[in-house]
C-alpha cells in the first residue's frame, strides 16, 4: 500500500509536468519564428556528423578534432 506522501509528490510532478507543457505551449504559439536561412558547409558537415554519433548510424567510426583557443 503507498503511502499518501509518496502519492502527493507524485501528483505534485505530474502537476509541474503539465504546467511546464502548457507554458511552453503557449510561449510557443505566441512567439515570432525566427528567420531560417541556408546551412554553410561547415554547418551541414556539423549537422551530419551529429547525427551520424547519435544516431550511431553505419559501421564507420567517426573522430571529432577538439579545438582548443586561448591556451598557454
Amino acid at each position: 500500500m503507498k503511502s499518501p506522501g509518496r502519492t502527493f509528490i507524485i501528483i505534485l510532478v505530474v502537476a509541474g509536468m503539465v504546467l511546464a507543457f502548457l507554458a511552453g505551449t503557449v510561449t510557443a504559439a505566441t512567439s515570432v519564428a525566427a528567420s531560417v536561412g541556408p546551412l554553410t558547409d561547415g554547418q551541414w558537415a556539423a549537422l551530419q556528423a551529429s547525427n551520424a554519433v547519435l544516431l550511431d548510424q553505419g559501421p564507420a567510426y567517426l573522430y571529432l578534432p577538439l579545438v582548443l583557443r586561448n591556451m598557454p
